[in-house]
């Protein structure tokens, strides 16, 4: 089974939350994608969903599970405490940051109350990396990151990219995982940085974990580049389904 564990809402004209739900199904079932996460904007209005949308949207959906974007720029304490219900109602599985698409630092003392939170209840806490504004969660950052909250799993979404090779460094922190989503954006890039990402899926097999980036990416093609790469099927099979299953408590 094929688990996405990073995918948005399609966005197209006169789109309705359900026919964005109708959608994202039908392309799971054309790409034989079992499972997704969703991942919801930090902000309060957005057309990919905000949180409260996206659970709602969500929560009695058997293939599908909601990680809740969070800002400490948009109603901070209230999202949080709303995203604490979530956790406990088992509404959310996990919880996203976007330094870059923001102006704040991954290590900025206001997000501890978000790290604490996802220790508690077991989850992890994603955040955004590389791409434009990269220096808001550089490689420096991810490992002071890493290093003051050991206890709460974090995920390095996209790979730092196109700087692939830069999460090497990062794998000794074992509560650091590897989200694998938009590496394939470009086909002349991902040639370039296949050998390193391939380098990275065998130095931490079990924190590797595919996702695509849907609808932002092409899932197909995301899911075709990474079988190309010449894996074992038992390491395939982490990369595409397990390290996600256990990540995620699916």
């Amino acid at each position: 089974m094929i688990i996405d564990s990073h995918v948005h809402l399609p966005v197209f004209e006169d789109a309705s939350l359900s026919m964005q739900k109708i959608r994202l199904h039908a392309d799971m079932k054309n790409n034989n994608v079992g499972k997704c996460i969703v991942i919801s904007d930090s902000e309060l209005t957005s057309v990919i969903g905000t949180m409260d949308e996206c659970v709602d949207l969500f929560y009695d959906d058997e293939n599908v599970y909601v990680v809740g974007g969070i800002s400490p720029f948009f109603d901070f304490e209230i999202q949080l405490e709303k995203l604490e219900r979530y956790l406990i109602e088992k509404k959310a599985v996990g919880i996203k940051l976007f330094p870059g698409h923001e102006s704040f630092y991954l290590t900025d003392e206001r997000l501890g109350p978000v790290y604490i939170l996802a220790k508690k209840y077991d989850v992890p806490v994603l955040f955004h990396s590389g791409w434009d504004n990269s220096e808001y969660s550089a490689a420096d950052i991810v490992a002071q990151t890493a290093e003051k909250y050991s206890g709460t799993k974090i995920v390095c979404c996209h790979c730092l990219y196109p700087n692939i090779n830069d999460c090497l460094a990062l794998t000794k922190y074992e509560n650091l995982y590897f989200d694998l989503s938009s590496v394939a954006d470009d086909r002349n890039t991902f040639l370039q940085i296949k050998d390193d990402i391939t380098a990275l899926i065998t130095a931490a097999p079990d924190r590797v974990i595919f996702g695509s980036d849907y609808a932002c990416c092409n899932q197909k093609e995301h899911i075709d580049a990474i079988m190309g790469l010449e894996l074992t099927e038992e390491i395939s099979n982490r990369v595409f389904c397990e390290n996600a299953r256990l990540l995620y408590h699916i």
